[in-house]
């Protein structure tokens, strides 16, 4: 294609993309559900409902973190059990407080030395989706196959 064709063809389509903007828009906020049939916006109607919708959301807001003062109230009481683990890294001066039992920090993260792949397969025989392999007594060092006729032989 030579260059005049090209430059031309892209003119034209900008003509075109330029008429069908007003047409295209006004279908595409019909469809979107902006405005209704007669050309009228519905956008009033939407901000009424989502002003709605966030009063709601922060009252159930309110009410949860009511919710939880209570609780944390009712239970100060009990005490904390867990033993824990400062250790500061030399490189963030970040204090890392680790869980003994659990081995995480405050952050949910494992330390570098272990092994999470590990502690994944702990996790998944304590809930008994896998069953622990069960270790062959003495040493089997070579394969013995049916066929075979070892015990004449010894």
């Amino acid at each position: 294609m030579t260059a005049r064709s090209k430059s031309r063809r892209d003119k034209n389509n900008r003509i075109r993309r330029a008429k069908n903007k007003q047409r295209e828009l006004k279908k595409l906020k019909k469809t979107l559900g902006l405005i209704d049939e007669d050309g009228m916006e519905i956008l009033k109607k939407v901000e009424d409902i989502t002003e709605q919708q966030k009063k709601k959301e922060e009252e159930e807001k309110i009410k949860r973190e009511a919710m939880e003062d209570i609780i944390r109230e009712e239970t100060k009481d009990l005490v904390d059990t867990e033993e824990y683990v400062e250790i500061k890294n030399q490189e963030s001066q970040v204090v890392h407080k680790y869980n003994a039992k659990t081995k995480r920090d405050q952050f949910g993260q494992y330390p570098v030395w272990y092994n999470a792949k590990k502690e994944r397969r702990k996790q998944q025989i304590k809930e008994g989706k896998i069953k622990k392999k069960r270790k062959i007594p003495g040493r089997r060092n070579h394969f013995i196959d049916e066929t075979c006729n070892w015990k004449n032989i010894v």
